[in-house]
């Protein structure tokens, strides 16, 4: 009787301590699951950058939108006669926009203004030779007159510049004065001569209107037929006056524009066509 009235006790004891224990025991059970979801998140977070938006922007490239974008265009500014007062303010213009050009110098404007010369490498333009004379009757008269001459313009920069060009300009262009002879015998010189395939007109023409408008007319020509625009135009006032809006345009047309260097094929005339130029 007693052996069963204390089992009957135990049993009561048991169960309310079960009763009693068991919020303690569930609300530990959710903790644990809780913290193991929180685990599960933070490695996952880790393991995708799906689900860390901030991760995706900061690893994956701004955009892919770049390698859609016009490639730049080439074009090469040629500047003759110079240097003299206009080449300042065509400089100041290629400058403001960060450009580069090419200058085809005369030895007396060199040694008149040396200082404008080292202004034209300093900022980062190229130059070459256009002789000494300018006149077609000396410079043409034999191979001898035109190396001689290219060599004294060459030496005039040199002394200046340090700098040694290869790069020719001969007077009035390559056509149709400029002989095989003479031609084979720059060539063996070791001169590279430079003609244009758009004449800007501006050695003739005093209107700023009328050189911008020649130089887009001929450049919509050279652009049907895939060719490197080399334009020609001379260290002149109606030059520098035009040259912003020039640029301007150029560059709205996704035209890049560098200076010549040795290593570029040149642009020189088709001896069995009549060029448009000077």
């Amino acid at each position: 009787m007693y052996t069963q009235l204390m089992k009957h006790y135990i049993k009561i004891w048991t169960i309310l301590f079960i009763f009693s224990a068991t919020p303690i025991i569930v609300s530990n059970l959710l903790q644990s699951l809780q913290i193991e979801d929180q685990s599960n998140v933070l490695i996952a977070k880790k393991a995708s950058p799906i689900l860390n938006s901030t991760k995706i922007e900061k690893q994956l490239p701004s955009t892919n939108l770049d390698r859609y974008k016009k490639a730049k265009k080439l074009l090469y500014l040629t500047f003759d006669d110079g240097p003299n007062s206009h080449t300042i303010e065509i400089l100041k213009a290629l400058k403001s926009k960060n450009v580069q050009a090419t200058f085809f110098l005369l030895k007396a404007n060199i040694d008149k203004h040396p200082e404008i010369l080292k202004q034209i490498i300093a900022a980062g333009n190229s130059v070459g030779c256009h002789g000494v004379s300018h006149r077609i009757d000396i410079f043409y008269s034999n191979v001898n007159t035109a190396i001689t001459e290219m060599k004294t313009c060459q030496r005039a920069i040199y002394d200046v510049t340090r700098v040694n060009t290869q790069l020719i300009r001969v007077p009035f262009g390559s056509y149709p004065h400029l002989t095989h002879e003479i031609k084979d015998g720059l060539n063996n010189a070791g001169f590279i001569y430079w003609d244009w395939n758009i004449d800007s007109e501006d050695w003739t023409v005093e209107d700023e209107h009328k050189v911008f408008g020649n130089i887009i007319k001929q450049l919509q020509l050279i652009e049907a037929r895939g060719k490197t625009p080399t334009i020609l135009l001379h260290d002149k006032k109606v030059t520098a006056k035009m040259l912003p809006k020039l640029l301007d345009e150029l560059l709205a047309r996704d035209y890049e524009m560098k200076a010549l260097s040795s290593g570029i094929k040149p642009v020189q005339f088709d001896r069995f066509q009549t060029p448009v130029q000077k």
